[in-house]
């Protein structure tokens, strides 16, 4: 079992650069924080975890984000939420967990509610911050 890395094209001509590894069960998928790129530790250690297991696993970089075209100062959140949802619907099948860091937790809890027949789980790591920007959207 190995990693496979890749582009995703999206309608707008950017470019989300990934990685992934093929494996069973729930596909977990990383999300990573405000100005963090896929090749940080906390998305390579779940990376090394399931190739060690053989659990299925993505991590890619938001736009404006690591390998990804775009310019940083050009993102939203939206921007943002929607290129996970574009990782979501094209390189997964079947239910996700999805793992969260920061601002991560944040696109999370978003992608849940656009996709909650998806998502079997989240791990929400120090996203705390983002709690009332959450409850007020969804009310």
């Amino acid at each position: 079992m190995s990693e496979c890395s890749g582009v995703l094209d999206r309608p707008d001509g950017e470019r989300l650069a990934w990685r992934r590894v093929e494996g069973s069960g729930p596909t977990v998928v990383w999300l990573g924080g405000f100005m963090s790129d896929m090749t940080g530790t906390k998305a390579q250690a779940l990376a090394d975890r399931a190739l060690a297991a053989g659990g299925a696993y993505v991590r890619f970089d938001y736009f404006g984000h690591g390998g990804s075209s775009g310019a940083f100062v050009d993102g939203t959140i939206s921007r943002w939420r929607d290129d996970a949802l574009a990782v979501l619907d094209e390189l997964t099948t079947g239910e996700v967990v999805l793992v969260g860091s920061s601002m991560g937790g944040w696109i999370a809890s978003l992608v849940t509610m656009a996709r909650p027949d998806r998502v079997k789980s989240m791990v929400l790591v120090r996203s705390e911050e983002h709690t009332s920007e959450l409850q007020s959207l969804s009310s």
